[in-house]
């Protein structure tokens, strides 16, 4: 199974789940993806990082130089597409990682001293055991909540 995030012609954006990328090619060609907000079949998919595989023993490759021009700045996104990005990876990491909830700061530093199984892992941390966590150089993030309207 793979999970697509995905984009129609009206920048709308969802996620597109299917057995494999050739039945996503498949799909996507006859017109079979549909945008659930406008209907459109115009659909893209977006690059995923989470799709992108680097063996950790070799470093990725040198970049080529090439004469650009000059790139302007990004636009940072708007607080609602901010919002979007945020609750799609609370999803995407509600999905991936195991909850060990409050558990998380001494689960994170068993995983790092090899005592636990290496997986991915979510759950709550006070300031103090995050500071810890970062004393100790054990890697973690802190994610904000995203707010929910009512």
């Amino acid at each position: 199974m793979v999970v697509y995030d995905l984009i129609c012609k009206k920048q709308h954006r969802f996620e597109g789940w299917f057995p494999n990328y050739e039945e996503f090619q498949k799909q996507s060609e006859k017109k079979l993806i549909s945008c659930p907000t406008c209907g459109s079949t115009k659909v893209e998919k977006l690059p995923h990082a989470c799709a992108v595989h680097v063996k950790k023993e070799e470093p990725p490759a040198p970049p080529k130089k090439q004469k650009q021009p000059p790139a302007s700045e990004p636009t940072p996104p708007s607080p609602a597409e901010f919002k979007e990005m945020l609750i799609q990876v609370h999803h995407y990491i509600k999905q991936n990682c195991e909850d060990v909830g409050p558990r998380f700061a001494e689960e994170a530093r068993q995983i790092h001293n090899g005592k636990a199984e290496e997986r991915p892992i979510h759950g709550t941390a006070t300031a103090e055991e995050t500071a810890e966590l970062a004393e100790e150089g054990i890697p973690h993030i802190v994610l904000p909540k995203p707010e929910l309207d009512s």
